[in-house]
């Protein structure tokens, strides 16, 4: 390869991580920076709640005495910015703060969840009511319908019995889903275990975001049958930050939310490429397993077959059930078939994992002994000239940053439609 110039390129990791390099440029196939973070979340979402998509202004919509719930989807960036502009709106209609209800799913993770209502006036923050939903309390759940298919639903009391429901929450990329978010926020996680359980899987790697999924299908029905109609929704910036903010019917919400996933978080190669580097930072879920396992798989679907992945992390996680699987087989490959037929609660991203380093060479820099990184079939990197190292090649290179929430294709880029 002919050098041209040198130029620089940086990538944020971690919580406070940040890499730094001089690469030649003729190398560089793509460099994909997080999308950049909104300056004013609060004067956005005023924007959004005053003219939605589709839809008449939130104040519109309500009235005194309507009891309402706030479906709020499990580490929303910002959220109790989100939750504090709502109630501004809430709170001009006359509506009481005990007539409101944060209500948010039950995830197979563990761990508290912050308290949405930081923001709120300390005269109302103690009377809006905020719970996560227990899927196993049957007390806490009721009947909705049945689906097209026959299935009974049942979904949180909350909901069944509110005046009016908003789901608010993150447009992304979801290996399950495809893309969450909408309608996501209701089922499983606000219905029974048994729900939770059947849509925990491997997700569908053949199948791109936009391909219609069985369970995505199911959960919009579903949303029909409860009669939600209004959305707030955000798609992230890096780390606990927002990039754009949505409001309206729900049905445009999600289509303007795939949009922008694939302007700014799709990356689309005409052809796999030797290296591929990934940051992940700490999101609103925190820094975890979740979140490399997440960037694995976009970095695999840009990889050659046995090429590098450098990922770049601050991760100082413990293994869970499926990571301690992975560490204990002979190789990762073997590895995947006891994950599935274990199916613990870290299932997506243990999988992730194994298929990643079964494919390519996987470098990990990280908070982790190294022991255990080569336990879990990756080569551990103690500092950021390990990385530096590791690009003195000359390969043809791909960079990306906030990689959890990046979506890697070969072929041209897709656009939305419908």
């Amino acid at each position: 390869m002919t050098n041209s110039f040198q130029t620089s390129l940086e990538l944020t990791y971690g919580a406070a991580g940040r890499f730094v390099c001089q690469i030649d440029a003729q190398r560089i196939v793509e460099y994909r920076q997080a999308p950049p973070a909104c300056n004013d979340v609060s004067a956005a979402l005023r924007a959004a709640l005053a003219q939605p998509l589709d839809f008449p202004p939130l104040a519109q919509a309500v009235v005194p005495g309507d009891h309402l719930v706030l479906a709020l989807d499990r580490h929303t960036p910002q959220a109790p910015t989100l939750v504090a502009e709502i109630w501004k709106v809430l709170e001009s209609r006359q509506i009481e703060p005990e007539d409101v209800t944060v209500l948010q799913p039950a995830a197979l993770e563990r761990g508290p969840l912050p308290d949405p209502r930081g923001q709120l006036p300390a005269s109302v923050s103690g009377r809006v009511c905020w719970k996560t939903h227990d899927p196993l309390d049957e007390s806490q759940r009721g009947y909705l319908a049945s689906t097209a298919n026959g299935e009974r639903v049942y979904l949180a009391r909350e909901l069944i019995e509110a005046d009016c429901s908003i789901a608010v929450g993150m447009i992304a990329f979801d290996p399950v889903l495809g893309v969450r978010g909408t309608s996501s926020v209701f089922f499983p996680g606000l219905s029974t275990v048994e729900a939770v359980a059947r849509s925990h899987g491997l997700g569908h790697s053949e199948l791109e975001p936009n391909d219609e999924r069985p369970l995505r299908q199911m959960i919009d029905e579903i949303a029909w049958l409860l009669g939600t109609q209004f959305a707030v929704q955000v798609v992230s910036a890096s780390q606990d930050r927002v990039f754009s903010v949505l409001a309206g019917a729900s049905e445009p919400v999600f289509r303007c939310g795939k949009q922008l996933l694939a302007e700014h978080c799709q990356i689309a190669l005409e052809q796999r490429v030797p290296l591929v580097v990934v940051a992940v930072d700490a999101d609103a879920a925190g820094h975890g397993w979740p979140q490399i396992g997440a960037a694995l798989a976009t970095a695999q679907n840009l990889v050659e077959k046995g090429g590098k992945i450098v990922v770049l992390s601050e991760l100082a996680a413990e293994l869970d059930q499926g990571m301690k699987l992975i560490a204990d087989s002979k190789s990762p490959r073997n590895a995947l078939q006891p994950l599935r037929k274990l199916a613990p609660p870290d299932l997506v991203a243990a999988s992730q994992l194994a298929t990643t380093a079964d494919w390519a060479r996987v470098y990990l820099l990280s908070q982790l002994e190294g022991d255990l990184v080569e336990r879990l079939f990756m080569t551990p990197l103690s500092n950021e000239r390990e990385v530096a190292r590791l690009l003195k090649g000359d390969e043809e290179c791909v960079f990306v940053e906030s990689a959890q929430h990046t979506y890697g294709r070969i072929g041209k880029s897709s656009r939305v439609v419908g």
